[in-house]
């Protein structure tokens, strides 16, 4: 018989140890990923199955389950550990992603009839659903996802017309919405796009990529209004390789202009701006569509940053006649980040002329505000800061950076990185015998601006 473990059975002269964890296969399933992964953060701490399973509430079976892969855990157990185990979140941000991934697959004809599935599908609802009827700022996402896969699997996945509006749509959405949210939303509608385009048909390819390529380029965008910087650049490049898969250079030359126009918000360099723009403009060739407008438009505020204020009117000039050939499903796209409306074309004139220190700045300021739609509250304040250009321009100083001030803090959470950068103009404006004045030195520090350099 055998001894206690570790003792010499003295009948077969073997060593007792304690039966090893099945081994887990991250490469299986996205549940084995987690499963893995949870096991590793558990064997670092050097807890048993059991110990660590008392501390977060659950039989220790159930969490030997998890950790095999052999079941989904759920996402209040993963929480638990995550915090028990000291994962520093990465464990609960990779249930996000498994639950994501797997939301669309779930219901495959090999797992409909599970009922540990099923069963889980249901709970994930029930809990969701619990949430929401405490707050309605909680949507059940992870068993609605789970009910919607099902759904799915019996009628048809989304086609590339579904995808198509949805990009539409969210092109609509970046003007309003808080820029952190659509991160998030962005990125999920990426990875499941990714999955969908994996089985697109041949004759549709060309339209899934053009969709993928947008996807990149609103994602590199909403990270910018975010204010991560480094992120979005790598998201620009992405979208210019997914729209050279594309092969249209329109693609190709929408993702310079805007790349050039969140750039100049960005106060990324002018030389590497310039390159963008003309490269865009060269794709077009300077034909009427958005792509041309767009360059046209950044380089004549680009131009006028850098004081060259003829060549800024000449671009400015440009995009007017541009803008009279554009196609109406251009010009009648109103809030849209793919059009190009007359609102656009007022909103350029109006900073170009504040910066330049035209005659007529107050004047075009006035007709952007007009034109300017309801419900676009970011692109109001930075018509509205670009009259505190023009003021401490003429010397207003105090009171054009308190207006200044004043428009940004009224936007709350809704502030984005184009106005935080037109509220520093306002200071860059300031007349530089007047940069050394207490309230220019307090105006920088409330925004982390670097002091001016005179």
């Amino acid at each position: 018989m055998a001894n206690a473990v570790g003792q010499i059975d003295e009948e077969h002269q073997e060593v007792a140890v304690p039966r090893q964890p099945d081994p887990v296969d991250p490469s299986q399933s996205p549940w084995h990923l987690l499963g893995a992964t949870l096991r590793h953060y558990r064997e670092l701490t050097g807890d048993s199955l059991q110990e660590v399973a008392s501390k977060i509430l659950v039989d220790y079976s159930l969490l030997a389950r998890w950790e095999r892969g052999a079941r989904p855990a759920p996402a209040d157990a993963v929480r638990r550990l995550d915090i028990h185990l000291n994962a520093g979140g990465i464990l609960i941000a990779l249930h996000g992603i498994v639950t994501k991934q797997v939301s669309t697959s779930v219901a495959g004809a090999a797992t409909m009839s599970d009922p540990d599935v099923m069963d889980q599908a249901r709970r994930n609802l029930l809990a969701g659903l619990a949430a929401l009827g405490a707050s309605a700022m909680v949507p059940p996402t992870e068993g609605l996802e789970q009910l919607r896969a099902i759904i799915d699997h019996r009628v048809g996945l989304p086609g590339i017309a579904e995808w198509e509006e949805r990009v539409w749509e969210y092109g609509l959405q970046i003007p309003s919405r808080p820029p952190a949210s659509m991160v998030a939303d962005l990125s999920l509608a990426l990875l499941a796009f990714q999955k969908a385009m994996a089985g697109a048909p041949g004759s549709e390819l060309l339209q899934w990529m053009r969709v993928n390529a947008r996807l990149a380029l609103l994602l590199a965008t909403v990270l910018g209004h975010a204010g991560n910087r480094l992120e979005s650049w790598a998201w620009w490049a992405t979208a210019r390789r997914a729209a050279l898969q594309t092969g249209d250079n329109e693609a190709i030359a929408l993702v310079d202009a805007d790349e050039a126009i969140q750039g100049f918000y960005e106060d990324r360099p002018s030389g590497l701006l310039l390159s963008r723009l003309g490269n865009a403009l060269a794709l077009t060739q300077d034909r009427p569509n958005a792509a041309t407008a767009r360059a046209l438009a950044t380089r004549s505020q680009l131009l006028a940053m850098l004081g060259d204020h003829a060549g800024a009117r000449a671009s400015l000039d440009q995009q007017a006649r541009v803008f009279d050939s554009l196609p109406n499903h251009v010009t009648a796209d109103e809030l849209s980040v793919g059009g190009w409306t007359e609102r656009r074309l007022l909103h350029t004139r109006s900073l170009v002329h504040a910066l330049s220190g035209h005659p007529d700045a107050e004047q075009a300021q006035s007709e952007a505000l007009r034109a300017h739609p309801r419900g676009v509250p970011r692109g109001e304040a930075q018509l509205r800061l670009h009259g505190a250009i023009s003021a401490v321009r003429n010397g207003d100083v105090d009171d054009g950076l308190e207006h200044a001030r004043s428009i940004v803090m009224g936007l709350g959470s809704n502030v984005s990185q184009f106005v935080i950068r037109t509220a520093s103009m306002v200071a860059d404006a300031v007349p530089a015998s007047d940069q050394s004045r207490t309230t220019v030195r307090d105006y920088r520090e409330w925004l982390a601006l670097p002091a001016a350099s005179l």
